[in-house]
């Protein structure tokens, strides 16, 4: 492992989810953008003015590479704009150069070390980042078994901390505590789940031993 690639074992969130991406197929910004705001909606949105700067800082350290074509996935007609998108297509100009042409849009792929920076960060995820965590579980099958139940095991850990905690709390005003009963149900519920989902993942490992 590199140098290089060791010290971006804390990069963020948005660095891992496009690493993780681009690991999967080669796309351009819009691709990358559309995947991000229908796959991870729930916990994240990106803005073209969040997107390229990241792609650019995951370019100059070597993680990505760009070239000028096409991508395999569906053709982009602008026509599909609308709203705050429409508001933001000057970006998209900008940044895919020329964005119309179907064959000469900016293309990004993962590098070799790139792939190895990803690998890295999935490794040393800060387990409090909830959008790392869910991130992190999009791509842990680049892990091995040990390693995946130790992730779910780390973040359960936390969650039941995050739940103890919460506890605790006493207010008297009814806004905190409608707020308190509602982080309570979210951690409730995400505790449930992580716990199936390690008791499927150990009896799978025991079967497959």
């Amino acid at each position: 492992m590199s140098m290089r690639t060791a010290s971006y074992s804390n990069g963020s969130a948005t660095e891992l989810v496009l690493l993780g991406l681009l690991a999967e197929e080669r796309m351009h910004g819009y691709e990358l953008k559309r995947r991000i705001d229908t796959a991870f909606g729930a916990i994240m949105t990106m803005s073209w003015g969040s997107l390229y700067p990241a792609l650019a800082k995951l370019e100059r350290r070597g993680f990505i590479g760009s070239v000028t074509g096409s991508s395999q996935r569906t053709r982009f007609d602008p026509r599909q704009l609308s709203g705050a998108l429409a508001a933001e297509f000057a970006l998209l100009q900008d940044a895919d150069q020329p964005a119309l042409g179907h064959r000469n849009r900016k293309v990004y792929t993962i590098t070799q070390a790139g792939q190895e920076a990803l690998d890295v960060m999935l490794r040393n995820i800060d387990i409090d980042d909830d959008r790392a965590f869910w991130f992190a579980l999009a791509f842990s099958t680049r892990l091995d078994e040990d390693e995946r139940l130790s992730l779910l095991e780390r973040r359960l850990s936390r969650i039941n901390e995050r739940i103890r905690d919460l506890r605790q709390v006493t207010t008297a005003s009814p806004g905190l505590r409608q707020v308190r009963q509602g982080l309570e149900y979210r951690l409730d519920a995400e505790q449930q789940w992580i716990e199936r989902e390690l008791k499927s993942l150990r009896e799978h490992q025991t079967l497959s031993r």
